[in-house]
């Protein structure tokens, strides 16, 4: 074969690469050429981003500008309200996420309670379909909204409600607190009603410490500050036995009292109903727990019968409330368009404290005092607010961060201003330091509030390392400079120091307390001790001062601004809350996921993020001084 591509592949290792007699290839300009390429990838890099830009654009526009104009779609002439309440209730809305950054998320507790009320007084809305199928429910908002349902139905409009069971696999209480508001209530034929009363459960460790060799130093002020009796203690102590029989016995009365009310019956029948716990179908609508042991198609026929005359009616009969909400405009999610229609109207600025109250904002569930503080501070200075409500649903946290938005609160008032607070579901410890100076406080019956004292301590794990072979050296200067050392209980001079500063703490909070609520001091401490209250029992004690949810607070503060009700004023969120576009570009920002990883990773958060708070607060001490990790669901 005479091949030339045969002959390279065949010939010799030993072969010259490049025959001697072909000369060298002549260099060629090539510096024009390059640029020219270089620079048509560059003119089709940038053609691709002002392509990609303009849909992105598109995107946001078509997803933020509801369709048919700036008000959305035009609302029917007769509708009936449609609420789904699975999921429970939120304080606040949720941040945008991924995959979907402009999914609307369910409404939060105060956009309901505005659009009921809204509803109540529309002419076109007829009556109210709620469906229940998960979720837990504080007491509180439950309370919320049975008030704002209960002004439904005096309107003259229906309200009825449909859950597949209430608590099929227990904890309906809470559920079937809330559907009784309702005129009639509907269950699946299979479903149960579990309505079995409140049952604390709490875990103690401190014996499985001890075995593996783990200890505890916690001191407290004073008695009835239990945050962290199961791990310091193997049983229940006294005063946590009596304070949580006096919590449950008060939500017990308030429960009891309403239900037996909205059934017809006494409150003595109830109990015994309460006390049988569960029923089937049959036997809930036998003792009148129910009203119809039926499917949703056919409640969907009868009201759509009960409204059109036609029971094959259209489904857009039924108005979503967040739509509702949306289109109404009633003072829900402030945005930037929102606050600039209304600007010229007198403000009510609504800051919200949900979380523990730290320092600063590390991750969801967290009240942060940088960010709470500045807006208190923003509303006095700002001359077109003439009142501001906090909104408080907290366990505490750091005293200090508690202390620098109390300083905050304060400096509103030194400038002429009503500060009102709005207690939910929770307002303890660090949660009332803060409320302490308001002019007003706002609780719902079952608000857990009060909680006024201080803890601090920590884990050592000297006989862990014994059992494990660790030996620790330690080498330092100052005599108490190992005292947080997780290798070493404290020591007297240690013990000395600690008490001295929870004593300091302690203090503080009865002067705070003692002040903004015009009382004795040692009459405060009376009350005090650390001890959670009920927000009717807070009532009782001086604590707080009157039964109502966010909106008579809202009210009331534009009432001492000089207005007769919220609806004279445009409520300003602080800070302000940020747009969709504003999120979606922080999570670019983080480096967001998408698609189907991004579900995963909501999930795991949804389930992890609880823990984590948890975590965070007892990974530095003096974040968990004021705290009180209480709820009722």
């Amino acid at each position: 074969m005479t091949d030339r591509r045969y002959y390279r592949r065949k010939r010799p290792l030993f072969t010259s690469q490049s025959p001697q007699s072909v000369q060298k290839p002549k260099m060629k300009w090539v510096v024009l050429p390059v640029l020219w390429a270089a620079l048509k990838r560059t003119c089709t890099a940038l053609g691709a981003m002002v392509l990609m830009s303009a849909v992105f654009s598109f995107w946001v526009v078509a997803n933020l500008v509801p369709q048919g104009g700036a008000a959305g779609p035009a609302l029917p002439e007769e509708m009936v309200l449609y609420i789904n309440f699975d999921g429970g209730l939120d304080e606040i809305p949720p941040e945008a996420a991924f995959p979907d950054p402009f999914a609307v998320g369910a409404p939060t507790v105060r956009e309901l309670v505005e659009a009921i009320d809204a509803a109540a007084k529309d002419k076109r809305v007829q009556g109210m379909l709620a469906r229940m199928e998960s979720g837990s429910f504080s007491t509180a908002h439950v309370q919320e909204l049975r008030a704002a349902i209960k002004a439904f139905r005096e309107a003259g409009k229906f309200a009825y409600i449909y859950s597949p069971s209430y608590g099929e696999a227990g904890g309906g209480l809470g559920r079937y607190y809330l559907a009784s508001a309702f005129e009639e209530i509907w269950m699946q034929p299979l479903g149960v009603v579990s309505v079995g009363g409140i049952s604390a459960e709490i875990p103690y460790f401190k014996d499985t410490l001890d075995k593996i060799g783990v200890g505890t130093n916690f001191y407290q002020r004073k008695e009835y500050k239990t945050a962290y009796e199961s791990i310091s203690h193997s049983e229940i102590t006294p005063a946590n036995k009596e304070m949580l029989n006096a919590l449950i016995g008060d939500i017990r009365h308030e429960i009891t009292a309403d239900v037996a009310k909205d059934l017809g019956t006494s409150t003595e029948r109830f109990e015994k109903l309460v006390d049988k716990g569960l029923f089937t179908a049959r036997e809930a609508e036998e003792e009148g727990l129910i009203h119809y042991a039926d499917y949703a198609d056919e409640l969907v026929e009868i009201i759509k019968e009960l409204v059109t005359g036609d029971p094959e009616a259209d489904d857009s009969l039924f108005v979503d409330i967040g739509h509702y909400a949306q289109v109404m405009n009633v003072n829900g999610r402030e945005g930037l368009l929102a606050q600039t229609m209304h600007s010229d109207n007198p403000k009510v600025a609504l800051i919200y404290a949900v979380g523990a109250i730290m320092p600063d904002k590390s991750g969801s569930g967290v009240a942060a005092a940088e960010e709470i503080a500045p807006a208190l501070l923003d509303a006095a200075d700002d001359d077109s607010i003439s009142a501001v409500v906090l909104r408080i649903d907290s366990p505490g946290g750091s005293p200090t961060a508690s202390e620098s938005i109390l300083r905050a609160v304060e400096r509103v008032k030194e400038k002429g201003k009503p500060v009102i607070v709005s207690m939910g579901p929770t307002a303890a410890s660090g949660g009332y330091w803060i409320a302490a100076s308001a002019d007003r406080i706002f609780v719902l019956p079952t608000t857990i509030t009060g909680s006024i004292g201080v803890l601090g301590g920590k884990f050592y794990m000297r006989d862990l390392w014994e059992k494990l072979g660790v030996n620790w050296e330690t080498i330092k200067w100052g005599e108490n400079a190992g005292m947080w050392s997780i290798n070493t209980p404290f020591s007297e001079t240690e013990s000395e120091r600690m008490n001295a500063m929870l004593d300091q703490i302690y203090d503080a909070f009865l002067d705070r307390v003692a002040k903004g609520r015009k009382m004795k001091k040692e009459d405060v401490d009376k009350i005090a001790k650390g001890r959670v209250w009920s927000g009717r029992a807070a009532i009782k004690i001086g604590l707080a001062d009157e039964v109502g949810g966010l909106t008579d607070a809202l009210d009331y503060a534009a009432n001492m601004a000089g207005f007769q009700s919220r609806a004279s004023v445009t409520v300003e969120v602080l800070p302000r809350p940020k747009t969709t576009v504003e999120q979606i570009i922080e999570l670019l920002n983080q480096g967001g996921v998408f698609a189907g990883g991004a579900e995963w990773q909501k999930t795991t958060a949804e389930i992890l993020t609880p823990l984590a708070q948890q975590a965070r607060i007892m990974r530095n001490p003096e974040d968990y001084m004021v705290y009180q990790p209480l709820a009722v669901e």
